[in-house]
């Protein structure tokens, strides 16, 4: 049974321009201490930033019920061969639950220049 599905597209330029404008700060409200660290081991911090900032609005999005989820209930991770995954805790953990006790998180992420597109499946039994 499909609990959700989201697609989100992102300007790499405007989360750039988050990030020099609110530098830390930005970073620590949006993405995980683990998130940062993998953004800043990539040729380009910004797209990194922004295929993650992709991936936790699409999440957002397969929930439908984004009620009280704050953007570190859901945690950007890379599989052995770099493929990425979403962890989910807190409410948004919670939110799946509620529809099926047994779930799987699909992604996809791609990038083009200035652009960061992600589409998430949230498939549950």
């Amino acid at each position: 049974m499909i609990i959700g599905v989201g697609i989100d597209i992102v300007d790499v330029r405007r989360i750039d321009a988050l990030f020099q404008k609110f530098g830390v700060h930005f970073l620590k409200k949006i993405y995980t201490e683990q998130e940062v660290a993998f953004c800043y081991a990539r040729h380009n911090v910004a797209n990194s930033l922004a295929k993650m900032y992709a991936l936790k609005e699409a999440t957002i999005k397969a929930l439908s019920d984004a009620k009280g989820i704050k953007w570190h209930d859901m945690e950007i991770c890379h599989d052995t061969n770099g493929r990425p995954e979403v962890k989910l805790r807190g409410i948004a953990l919670e939110n799946v639950k509620q529809k099926a006790k047994n779930f799987s998180i699909q992604v996809s992420v791609s990038d083009e220049q200035i652009y960061a597109v992600a589409c998430v499946l949230i498939d549950g039994s």
